[in-house]
């Protein structure tokens, strides 16, 4: 059965109505990459938990040029934003799962790949030369050493430019303060396609 939402902004104190509907899948279908929403073969598939599984498949209805919040798939999941984040923060396939076109409520960039630029020190150079900031990371950094292994890097901020390159590749800007531009007109909140097990 079909859901209604209404979002009300300031810039549209009317609301914009969404229909979330549901859709269910038989256990007997096809999981190789071809049939799949993301794109997985059956093996890159099966290294997802099932909240995983379900939040990706939100995310690749996204479209390339727009952005959508944690809170937005938080509420068409039905759970809260951080199990949002805590999914798209164990991206194993980003950017082709494109978990890169999700950011804060607040149009804030916020994290990319466990790393995380406080707001309050965010400086961006325009043209995308570089970020610099606060940095934490909730996860060690995914560095290569000489001898093929892999070793954790402090946060440098690094991560957060790589969604800045992504995202501006797709014609989505952002300020020097990591604030999205022309937020309305970016901004993806549905209708979304809930698919059930």
């Amino acid at each position: 059965m079909p859901t209604r939402i209404t979002m009300y902004t300031p810039s549209n104190p009317h609301g914009t109505t969404t229909i979330l509907t549901t859709t269910t899948t038989s256990s007997s279908s096809s999981s190789s990459s071809s049939s799949s929403p993301l794109g997985l073969t059956a093996a890159e598939a099966a290294q997802l938990t099932p909240f995983q599984a379900r939040v990706f498949r939100l995310l690749a209805q996204v479209p390339a040029g727009r952005v959508t919040t944690y809170g937005a798939l938080a509420a068409a999941l039905r759970t809260s934003p951080r199990a949002v984040g805590n999914a798209l923060r164990n991206n194993p396939f980003a950017p082709r799962v494109p978990c890169h076109r999700c950011v804060a409520a607040t149009g804030y960039v916020n994290g990319y790949d466990g790393e995380v630029v406080q707001r309050a020190s965010f400086r961006g150079e325009a043209g995308g030369a570089g970020v610099e900031g606060r940095a934490s990371q909730s996860r060690a950094g995914r560095g290569k050493t000489a001898t093929g292994g892999v070793k954790a890097t402090p946060p440098s901020g690094m991560n957060v430019q790589k969604k800045l390159d992504l995202l501006r590749t797709e014609g989505v800007e952002f300020d020097d303060k990591g604030m999205l531009r022309n937020r309305y007109r970016v901004l993806f909140e549905g209708p979304w396609d809930i698919v059930s097990s």
